[in-house]
């Protein structure tokens, strides 16, 4: 640890970049600011992490300054105390999403402390605190089960980039993962030859802190009350705390999907994944110790380790790795069916699967319309697909990334496919550098793809060989993919993903009486097909409210925005300092070196088929 906070303080390793910091605080001093490296929010304040596990306490100041704001006075009895907390959903449209509950035209829901105490058409308050909930619908909070959350200060970095393509053009792979992440390019094909090599990455531990932050509270104005993150940047010990308590600090529930960082071990960065069986001093031991030892708290343990051996050599699992401390199991899985089979045939994974989630799916058959065909592997013989049945057959799930699997080329998002199976798919945002997290989009975008594909093959035109048409999603389905497809893959079902008496109050209130939803006429439909985030009104997390009239509670958006940006020029200035091995190579995300936010310019690669004509206008 000593060592890489050295590393970080020199002169040599930061270069120019050392001036960039807000407040002008040395990586040391940050560091040092607490007991094992992490960033807190204010003092005192920061310590106490909201979504519980154990946050080490803050010792000083940190550089990145009180975020907090004081609650206003109306609020004071909807966010204290949980243990004396009472709050009256009162009159609004109660869409439950449980069918023993029902759902009700106009209802009543009382909170008692963090659980939903009853659901009626009339409930007397008592001493719960009323809220009028008159022209709205109050139904579950969303859920989500795959983002990166440390990439939210790269957002529309490269919004026509693709996933993978010609190098050293931009790229996911090129511009993200290999320079804002990693701080090293290597020449495709020889890993070992090192074109670019900053020395570091660029991403120091307040600024994962602010990001992961920045995450959290954006996706609560947006109705997400649960998410997934896919954390990716834990290079060390003190980036993954600051994650961490990113999260716990924001209040939202979440699952930290424990996943690999960039190993600089050579340069003294002390690298800790992904861990070892029994071994609580590092990895995945060392924060399922620190941080997820209660099973009552809001953020909660996952692992990105896949079925194979934990690292070379290693004579068990990454997921026998990864349950054994607890955690759920996430792999990202693009075009790699003969992954999932592989993993079935190691009798060391198991048989039951309910704990592992699949994200992405795509490709996994022969034919790219498999799907829909009924000559290969999809529709109307799911049989064929081999993969597809042992993820059924052992009760794994499937998170589909719609939007961004559409447009950054990961093959077209299986939702056909998973229905085929029996699988209702959870919904996923991925990366903010080219998309939106907002779940209305996508809801909107799940719905009109299956719907599209489908209602495709109705005509005798694109569909000579009249096959069957698949049977169209609706928009209520769209909404349960949306909430208890996601609860339920994040283990989660028995607390939230329904309102049902008894589960944990994550509650989410759409302001239908609005100029472009009004009057409301069927409400699957207008969540679905009208609304986006500016109809979320309140947000309520283990019966706490944390956003309230559009407006986030206890938070100082300003300053967090102005951080945010900070924290995207200093990753900036580091990129664009001198390296250690080569020069950056110039690419089009600013169209020329150094590399910056290309506001107004073009960017991305093109595609690779010169002959295909340019888009033109027409007179």
């Amino acid at each position: 640890m000593h060592m890489a906070i050295d590393k970080w303080d020199s002169p040599e390793a930061t270069g120019p970049d050392r001036s960039q910091s807000a407040d002008n605080f040395s990586r040391r001093d940050f560091l040092r600011s607490s007991a094992v490296g992490l960033a807190g929010t204010v003092g005192a304040v920061a310590c106490r992490a909201s979504g519980g596990g154990t946050a080490p306490a803050t010792t000083s100041q940190a550089p990145l300054g009180d975020l907090r704001s004081t609650p206003p006075r109306e609020l004071q009895n909807l966010v204290g105390d949980a243990r004396k907390r009472r709050i009256l959903l009162r009159g609004g449209v109660v869409l439950t999403l449980d069918r023993n509950v029902g759902d009700f035209a106009k209802a009543d829901v009382l909170i008692d402390g963090k659980t939903i105490s009853a659901i009626a058409p009339e409930i007397a308050p008592g001493d719960a605190e009323v809220i009028d909930c008159a022209g709205t619908i109050v139904m579950p909070g969303f859920i989500t089960t795959h983002n990166h959350q440390y990439e939210a200060i790269l957002r529309s970095l490269i919004p026509d980039g693709i996933l993978a393509g010609a190098w050293p053009l931009e790229t996911y792979g090129s511009v993200v993962q290999n320079i804002w992440t990693a701080g090293r390019i290597v020449t495709p094909g020889s890993p070992g030859t090192v074109v670019w090599d900053l020395g570091r990455v660029p991403y120091d531990p307040e600024d994962c802190y602010t990001a992961q932050l920045l995450s959290c509270l954006s996706q609560i104005t947006e109705g997400v009350t649960c998410g997934t993150d896919t954390s990716q940047a834990n290079h060390t010990p003190a980036h993954t705390d600051a994650m961490i308590k990113g999260m716990m600090d924001s209040g939202r529930r979440m699952v930290f999907d424990y996943s690999g960082g960039i190993d600089r071990s050579a340069d003294g960065f002390p690298y800790e994944v992904p861990g070892a069986m029994n071994d609580a001093t590092k990895g995945i031991g060392r924060i399922a110790k620190t941080y997820f030892s209660s099973k009552d708290q809001l953020v909660t343990l996952g692992f990105g380790g896949g079925p194979g051996p934990a690292f070379p050599g290693a004579s068990y699992t990454g997921w026998q790795l990864g349950r054994s401390f607890g955690a759920l199991i996430n792999n990202h899985n693009v075009g790699n069916a003969k992954l999932v089979i592989d993993a079935a045939a190691d009798p060391r994974n198991g048989t039951n699967w309910s704990d592992v989630t699949f994200v992405h799916a795509t490709r996994w058959q022969d034919n790219p319309y498999a799907q829909l065909s009924a000559d290969s592997a999809g529709y109307p013989n799911p049989g064929r697909s081999r993969a597809w049945e042992i993820v059924r057959d052992r009760g794994a799930h499937v998170s589909i990334a719609n939007l961004i699997e559409m447009q950054m080329r990961h093959g077209m998002p299986p939702l056909q496919e998973a229905l085929n199976h029996g699988i209702l798919p959870s919904l996923s945002p991925d990366v903010d550098t080219n998309m939106t997290t907002d779940p209305f989009s996508l809801m909107r975008g799940a719905y009109c793809l299956q719907r599209a594909l489908a209602n495709d093959l109705a005509f005798r035109e694109s569909n000579p060989g009249n096959l069957p048409v698949p049977q169209l999603v609706t928009s209520r389905q769209v909404i349960e993919m949306a909430t208890i497809a996601g609860a339920t893959a994040n283990r989660l079902h028995d607390k939230v993903g329904t309102l049902t008496p008894g589960k944990e109050a994550d509650i989410v209130v759409l302001d239908a009486r609005s100029i472009n939803t009004w009057p409301m006429n069927n409400v699957p439909g207008t969540i679905v097909t009208m609304m986006n985030p500016r109809h979320v009104r309140d947000v309520l997390i283990a019966g706490k409210v944390v956003y309230w009239k559009r407006t986030l509670v206890g938070w100082d958006v300003d300053r967090l925005l102005s951080q945010a940006e900070q924290a995207r020029d200093r990753v900036l200035a580091r990129i664009n300092a001198p390296a250690k091995v080569g020069a950056l190579p110039a690419g089009n995300n600013s169209g020329s070196h150094p590399y910056r936010p290309n506001f107004l310019g073009d960017c991305c690669h093109k595609g690779t088929n010169t002959t295909a004509p340019e888009y033109v206008l027409r007179p």
